[in-house]
């Protein structure tokens, strides 16, 4: 769901290991918000322009960091969009000891 910025925060993965995914998500994302990193949603840019949404690179806190912007005004669109993103992602869960 976007935040009071009308944003997702996401990061373009491209070409990269899970390995390294999970590298970004603990240092830029967990460590940040003081929290355990349990996994992570990876969904295709086509999937997000279908929505009409756009993506929009923000280097800031990792040059792969990029928001998700162009969310509808009217909030109750918010969770129909989000319920249709989350169909096409898909979830990786990450074993931690």
């Amino acid at each position: 769901m976007p935040n009071q910025n009308g944003e997702v925060s996401v990061y373009r993965t491209k070409d990269l290991t899970c390995q390294q995914i999970n590298e970004i998500g603990q240092l830029h994302v967990a460590e940040i918000q003081n929290k355990k990193l349990l996994g992570r949603a990876e969904i295709v840019t086509s999937s997000i322009l279908k929505q009409d949404l756009k993506i929009e690179a923000d280097p800031e806190p990792h040059p792969r960091h990029a928001n998700i912007i162009g969310w509808p005004t009217d909030k109750s669109k918010h969770k129909m969009i989000a319920i249709e993103l989350a169909a096409e992602a898909q979830l990786h869960l990450i074993n931690n000891p």
